[in-house]
């Protein structure tokens, strides 16, 4: 028996999560859907609730209306060397060299009978491989190989266990642009809060974590 490749699903019509979830587990490549959620905050919920790593997300294109490409590089930065894969109904090269630059480990079109069909796709992409749907252009395979890359991330979940913590989504938030080198300024205006609720998470992390700086904190989060 393989090992099991843990997924989450992301995509905000419940529906095609059910059937997504029976397809890929109904497959004989040892897929388990551990995740499922209708939008990007309900993942990260669920990531941070259950302290989970994962192997594959499958994450929808279009969610509520809105491209989810922004959220790809916090989804990189913080599941560590969890693989994405962009789930669409669009076969559209711009939106495919887009997905990449945000850092996208693959690029699936829903069709009808689909070759190869996603739970194959899955496999392939954790195996190391890079799927790319055969319809767009073969050039932009260049853009796989050059897309950058988060140069700090960190696995929530395996960070959670190995310091025996619960982090909360607002310690999370706080973390990532830490791990970013944002100011305490950008910090607060990306997320909407204070610059003194910013400092306050702050001190909470360094509590959580038995660090005194940032310098400290960083360095304790990417030995894990």
């Amino acid at each position: 028996m393989g090992q099991i490749i843990r997924t989450a699903i992301i995509d905000d019509q419940q529906l095609l999560l059910q059937q997504m979830k029976m397809l890929l587990e109904l497959s004989t490549h040892q897929i388990k859907c551990v995740i499922m959620a209708t939008s990007v905050e309900s993942f990260f919920d669920a990531l941070l609730t259950q302290q989970l790593s994962l192997d594959i997300i499958l994450l929808d294109l279009d969610l509520r209306g809105q491209e989810s490409i922004t959220h790809l590089p916090k989804i990189k930065r913080l599941t560590g060397g969890a693989k994405v894969i962009m789930v669409t109904g669009h076969d559209n090269p711009e939106l495919l060299a887009k997905a990449i630059a945000a850092g996208a480990d693959g690029y699936f079109v829903k069709r009808t009978d689909p070759q190869p069909d996603l739970a194959e796709v899955v496999k392939l992409t954790f195996e190391g491989g890079a799927f790319l749907e055969p319809s767009i252009s073969a050039n932009l395979l260049q853009a796989f190989q050059n897309r950058k890359v988060p140069h700090r991330q960190v696995n929530i979940g395996q960070l959670s266990k190995a310091l025996g913590i619960l982090l909360s989504k607002r310690e999370v938030e706080v973390l990532d642009g830490l791990l970013e080198e944002k100011s305490y300024q950008e910090i607060a205006d990306q997320n909407h809060i204070s610059i003194n609720t910013v400092r306050h998470y702050v001190k909470e992390l360094y509590q959580k974590m038995g660090v005194s700086s940032r310098r400290e904190l960083i360095e304790k989060v990417l030995e894990i």
